[in-house]
Order: structure tokens, then sequence, then C-alpha cells
């Protein structure tokens, strides 16, 4: 039961609830994915691209699957996945004594990717892509923001954490 306390004090005061950073990134993120991807599902046809002929187009696609339209059979089993990931990574943030700059950007970004899609999958069953660029799979700004956090989580710990331990 002190376990279980010790916890619950830890999330109730946790560093998230009062970061500036994270309130201000994970709001706008996520507010421009769901605008975004209102705007697309609300004027376009499923298929339709904008323009017709071009490397990087605008183009209305569902997908069932995870980012960049992996896994697509299996759409509810990921929506709860979703969900748990969400939530765990969730606590798991809380419970960091305040992270690095880096970090919290990390978790602003990969918070408000997950929430997007998870919107999508609970409000239609599938998420509203639009983004095309060349043969990559059709994405949106959820997809973007996740891929972004990976890229700097990565970055942090290959390039900032190397340099930091060779001082």
């Amino acid at each position: 039961m002190k376990n279980y306390n010790s916890i619950k004090q830890k999330i109730i005061n946790s560093w998230l609830f009062k970061d500036k950073l994270f309130w201000s990134l994970f709001p706008i993120i996520l507010f421009f994915d769901q605008l975004t991807k209102y705007l697309v599902y609300k004027n376009m046809y499923l298929g339709e691209s904008i323009p017709e002929d071009f490397i990087v187009r605008v183009t209305y696609a569902r997908n069932t699957g995870t980012a960049f339209s992996l896994f697509s059979s299996y759409g509810n089993l990921l929506l709860y996945i979703s969900i748990f990931v969400a939530v765990f990574f969730s606590i798991y943030f809380m419970l960091i004594e305040k992270p690095k700059l880096t970090m919290r950007i990390f978790i602003s970004l990969v918070v408000a990717g997950a929430l997007g899609n998870i919107i999508d999958r609970l409000r239609f069953g599938y998420v509203n892509d639009f983004i095309d660029v060349g043969s990559w799979p059709i994405f949106n700004i959820a997809d973007s923001s996740i891929s972004i956090a990976l890229t700097i989580y990565f970055i942090d710990i290959i390039f900032l954490d190397r340099k930091k331990n060779e001082n």
C-alpha cells in the first residue's frame, strides 16, 4: 500500500502537469492533426489527389493499420494496443523526474500523435491519411509527429548521450 501511495503521489506531483513545453506543443500538434484530417475528410472523396500528378500530393486515404499503413488487417487489435501503450507510456512519463529538453519534446510529440490516431480509430474505425509523397505510404500529421519524436529520441541517444559520456 505504501508503494502504491508513493506512485500515486509521483503522478499527482508530476512535472508533466506543469510543463509549459508539453502543454504548448502537445495541443498544437493534436489540433492541427485533427483539423487537417477533418478538412480532408469533409472536402475530398476517398482516393482523390490534389494535384493529381506531382511528387507531393494531398491524397485522401483510410488506414486501418498502423503508421504508414502497416498491419492493416488488425484494426481493432491496434486500437486496444494503441490505447494500452498510450496509457502505459503516459504513466511512465509522469514517473520520470523532470526529463531533459529532448525527452520533453519526444513525449509531447508521441502523446499528440498517438492520441490523434486513437481519436480517429474511435470515431471512424480507421485513421484518415492524406500526405502523399512519391512512393512512400500515405500518412498524416500524427504519424509525422511520432516519426519526428523517434528521430529526436534516437539522435539524442546516439549522438547527444555519447557526446555527454565522452566529456
